[in-house]
């Protein structure tokens, strides 16, 4: 492996949001953020549709990847503020 490449700093395109579409996030409004993310994310930023992020009751939930950093209870209102938080 390149040390060169472990050592690089992360882009936006290194970034990729998971929006769970288990049965509760579902059932919460996941769909909606998910269409949501979608049309208001840049094109350098991948936006996936997940399975269950073993996170039920607590949703809708993302994952914000290579980070890590969970998102729990996700509004409408928050799709802009957290697009707003990755690009700084």
């Amino acid at each position: 492996m390149n040390s060169n490449t472990i050592n690089s700093p992360q882009t936006l395109s290194d970034r990729t949001i998971l929006v769970c579409q288990g049965r509760c996030c579902r059932k919460d409004g996941s769909k909606k953020l998910l269409t949501m993310f979608q049309s208001q994310t840049p094109e350098t930023i991948k936006i996936v549709p997940c399975g269950c992020l073993g996170q039920c009751g607590n949703g809708p939930n993302i994952v914000i990847l290579p980070d890590k950093i969970f998102y729990q209870r996700i509004c409408p209102q928050d799709v802009p503020i957290i697009l707003n938080h990755i690009n700084t």
